[in-house]
């Protein structure tokens, strides 16, 4: 099971300032920017459609987590979650990172197949305890516990990638770019990396909110895993593209358990 990134990666570069674009009203449609046209890296047609459809299926989750807020509205409220959370992956890229809010943003296909058999794995651990164990699905602390960790992850997670800005990216850089800056403000002066923080807890948080006690042992394990590794991964390269990388990471954390 993969997640999404923290700062640094490469960036594209031919086509002009994020705030100023390279064509300007009445100029010949022939010169529309390509990587914008259907198929291009920032299609729109891609943006709209991809955008649409979580909105469509958010609501969608909410409105039958409403319809059966008596019986078991946790499965459906994941659902809208799931939505929210890709749904945002875009939005934020967006509006404070500009250069990278390609169609790929939305992280909706990018996380391999890991990522995908395990919302399903939840999806289908919640359907079979709820019709042969419902006593599992009805401790509301649980459900409750779940929901505040949720939300927090993904205040938390958000405000990473909104104040990291132009040095976030979901992917780990290997080399370094001009641009790139070390950041360590904000929620970065207390966290090394609030972005995976944030989706450590709130990934066990919809597992909480599900009531799936086989999930959330599951997820807690696997997302360890793999952010013990990335994060080492990652480290190395920032050790070597910031001097003052190794004193930062003495006073900064991670908060993922067992993760120095």
């Amino acid at each position: 099971m993969s997640a999404p990134a923290s700062p640094a990666s490469s960036e594209i570069s031919d086509y002009g300032d994020s705030a100023h674009p390279t064509f300007a009203r009445g100029q010949n449609p022939t010169s529309f920017p390509a990587y914008l046209y259907p198929s291009g890296a920032f299609a729109l047609d891609g943006v709209a459609s991809r955008a649409g459809g979580l909105g469509f299926v958010c609501a969608l989750g909410l409105n039958a987590a409403w319809t059966f807020r008596s019986s078991y509205p946790q499965l459906p409220l994941f659902v809208a979650v799931l939505a929210f959370f890709h749904f945002m992956e875009f939005w934020i890229t967006a509006r404070y990172n500009t250069r990278r809010a390609k169609t790929d943003a939305f992280i909706l296909t990018t996380n391999g197949a890991a990522y995908n058999i395990a919302h399903v794995s939840a999806m289908l651990e919640a359907v079979v305890e709820y019709y042969f164990c419902p006593e599992l699905k009805r401790h509301g602390w649980v459900t409750a516990t779940g929901v505040i960790m949720v939300v927090s992850g993904q205040l938390a997670r958000t405000y990473a990638m909104k104040h990291a800005g132009s040095n976030f990216s979901h992917y780990v850089a290997t080399r370094r770019e001009a641009r790139h800056r070390l950041v360590t403000t904000g929620i970065y002066a207390y966290l090394r990396h609030p972005s995976y923080f944030g989706y450590y807890w709130w990934a066990i948080g919809t597992q909480l909110m599900l009531g799936n006690p086989v999930c959330t042992v599951a997820f807690a394990g696997f997302l360890w895993m793999f952010f013990s590794t990335r994060i080492k991964h990652e480290e190395r390269y920032l050790s070597a593209f910031f001097a003052e990388y190794k004193q930062y990471k003495a006073r900064s954390w991670v908060g993922i358990p067992f993760i120095e």
